[in-house]
């Protein structure tokens, strides 16, 4: 059932293009508003912030599991994974990114990428269109693991409700206690990303990217971001590679190289799905 309910999920995922249609926080706002009203300490608030919900969803599917033969409990399932996903257009956000490096305007890059991944007043502003890019980068390999393949990997783990704490958790991260809801992320994340890294060489080029996947393994510390641009970089081969002294073929160059890595998110999405089948099939 759980895989059943994951390709329902991933069907309207392609039909819809995104799932805006069910991405309505409305209400998690105004959980937040009330449990800020509250004035419970911080990690309280963060841990009724993401758990009540959490178990209100187990409840309900405890209930609807038994009913027409867990025919109800199936689309329930469905809608829960489909909340879960990532908010907004990623395929859309690349490829403005695509448009704005290709023709050399990396300030541009970076005003929309503050914009887009809410970075604020952000302290690391890179002073090189290198340096843009391969923050922009990690940004946006993170964005493709907290979107989609941390959330099928606590769908496949706990059920439709892990995967609506992780994304309550990402979407309350700023909420209480930030430092507190980022340690957890990172131990939510730590196995999702060495999975997904792994897949990365898997499906890309494993000879140049075995000796960067097997540092990444070993550095238990390494944030999620970095270590998929790291073992990304190296999975796209050495002929991805970016040269700090073509400025004039920057842009272009750039461009390209994040078209290779949607090419290779996309390739690890498909895997999955090949795994998860196989796993069904076998067990």
């Amino acid at each position: 059932m759980t895989f059943l309910a994951i390709i329902i999920a991933v069907l309207l995922l392609q039909g819809w293009g995104t799932g805006e249609r069910v991405h309505y926080d409305d209400w998690f706002t105004a959980w937040q508003v009330r449990v800020a009203g509250w004035n419970l300490s911080g990690g309280v608030s963060l841990a009724l912030l993401v758990l009540a919900p959490t178990l209100l969803v187990i409840l309900v599917l405890k209930l609807a599991a038994p009913v027409l033969f867990g025919l109800l409990w199936l689309p329930l399932a469905a809608l829960l994974l489909l909340y879960s996903f990532g908010r907004g257009d990623f395929q859309a956000a690349m490829g403005r990114y695509r448009g704005h490096v290709y023709s050399g305007d990396f300030e541009a890059a970076y005003l929309a990428a503050c914009q887009e991944f809410d970075w604020g007043d952000s302290p690391e502003v890179p002073d090189t269109p290198l340096g843009v890019h391969a923050l922009i980068q990690r940004a946006y390999l993170y964005e493709g693991l907290q979107r989609w393949f941390a959330v099928l990997f606590y769908f496949v783990i706990a059920g439709p409700a892990g995967a609506l704490a992780y994304r309550l958790l990402q979407l309350g991260r700023d909420s209480f206690e930030p430092d507190l809801a980022r340690r957890w992320l990172f131990l939510l994340d730590w196995v999702p990303a060495r999975l997904l890294a792994a897949t990365f060489a898997l499906t890309g080029d494993f000879i140049s990217s075995r000796a960067r996947l097997l540092a990444g393994l070993g550095d238990t510390g390494e944030d999620a971001g970095p270590l998929l641009y790291a073992v990304g970089v190296a999975a796209l081969g050495p002929d991805a590679a970016l040269s700090p002294g073509e400025d004039a073929a920057t842009g272009p160059a750039a461009a390209a190289q994040n078209r290779e890595f949607n090419a290779l998110l996309s390739r690890s999405a498909v895997c999955w799905i090949v795994v998860l089948s196989l796993l069904v099939l076998l067990l």
